[in-house]
C-alpha cells in the first residue's frame, strides 16, 4: 500500500537550515528532503522552532533558496513555511503580529508544551488559541504523560488536531509506549502522521517502520487521511 499511496504531506520538519537544531546546512536539508522524496514523501511544510529572542524574518528567502535547490532533484517536490511554536502566554498576539507563523499561511498552528505538562495547563492553553480564531495542531502527542491518563477527547471535542511522529509507532508490541501509540490510531484519535525529522544523524526522516504496521492495521482510506489528506488542508486553510 506505501508505494501505491498518492504523495505524502509532511507537516513537522526541521529542514530550514542553520536556524534551530534541525538541518545544519542547505546541503543537509537537500539530503533530507531526497531521503523522504524516497520513502514517497512529496511535500514538507517546514517547522523550524520559534525563538522568542528573534523575528523569523529571514525564513522565506530560506525556504525559497531550499525549494529551488531540491526542484532540481526532485521535480515536483514542494514545500510551504510553517513553525514548530512553544506555549507562552503571549503566543496568539505574536502569530497575530506575523512574529510567529502559522502553517503555510493557515489558521492552522503547530504547538507543542513541555512533556511535563499538566493536563489541565495543556486545555487551557490549547483553548486560548482556539477562542483567538486558531486552529491547534499539538505536535507530537505522545510526549504528554497527561493525555497518557486523561486521555485525548476533551482535546479533540474542543477542535484541537493531534499528529504523531512515524518512529514512534514502530517497534515491538511489548512496548507499552508503542502500544499505547498504536490505540491512538486504531482509535481515531490522530489526526497527523509526521517525521519531525532533524538531522542526517539525528532523527534523519524514517517512514518504513511505522508504515510496516499501518498496512496490516489501518485501512487504506484512514491511512491516507493520516498522511496527505488532512495535511492538504491545511496547507488550503480548510477546516476538516
Amino acid at each position: 500500500m506505501h508505494g501505491r499511496l498518492p504523495g505524502i504531506i509532511d507537516i513537522h520538519a526541521h529542514i530550514l537550515p542553520g536556524v534551530d537544531d534541525g538541518a545544519r546546512d542547505m546541503e543537509e536539508s537537500v539530503r533530507m528532503l531526497q531521503e523522504a522524496a524516497e520513502q514517497g514523501i512529496t511535500g514538507v511544510i517546514a517547522t523550524p522552532h520559534d525563538s522568542r529572542r528573534r523575528v523569523p524574518s529571514g525564513y522565506p528567502a530560506l525556504l525559497a533558496e531550499l525549494q529551488e535547490r531540491i526542484q532540481d532533484r526532485c521535480p515536483g517536490f514542494t514545500l510551504w513555511l510553517g513553525q514548530e511554536t512553544c506555549y507562552h502566554e503571549g503566543l496568539a498576539e505574536r502569530l497575530k503580529a506575523g512574529q510567529a507563523f502559522t502553517m503555510a499561511g493557515s489558521r492552522y498552528v503547530l504547538i507543542e508544551f513541555d512533556p511535563g505538562v499538566s493536563y489541565h495547563q495543556l486545555v487551557r492553553g490549547l483553548r486560548q488559541l482556539t477562542e483567538k480564531g486558531y486552529w491547534p495542531i499539538l505536535a507530537h502527542i505522545e510526549r504528554y504523560r497527561c493525555l497518557k491518563e486523561s486521555g485525548t477527547g476533551e482535546l479533540r471535542s474542543m477542535g484541537c488536531k493531534l499528529q504523531m511522529n512515524y518512529e514512534s509507532l514502530a517497534g515491538s508490541w511489548l512496548s507499552a509506549e508503542v502500544r499505547w501509540c498504536r490505540r491512538q490510531v486504531t482509535q481515531g484519535a490522530v489526526d497527523f502522521l509526521a517525521t519531525d525529522m532533524h538531522r542526517l544523524d539525528h532523527r534523519p526522516p524514517r517512514t518504513q517502520g511505522a508504515f510496516s504496521w499501518l498496512e496490516g492495521h489501518v485501512s487504506g482510506e484512514d491511512l491516507l487521511r493520516l498522511v496527505r489528506v488532512h495535511a492538504v488542508s491545511v496547507v488550503r486553510g480548510k477546516p476538516f
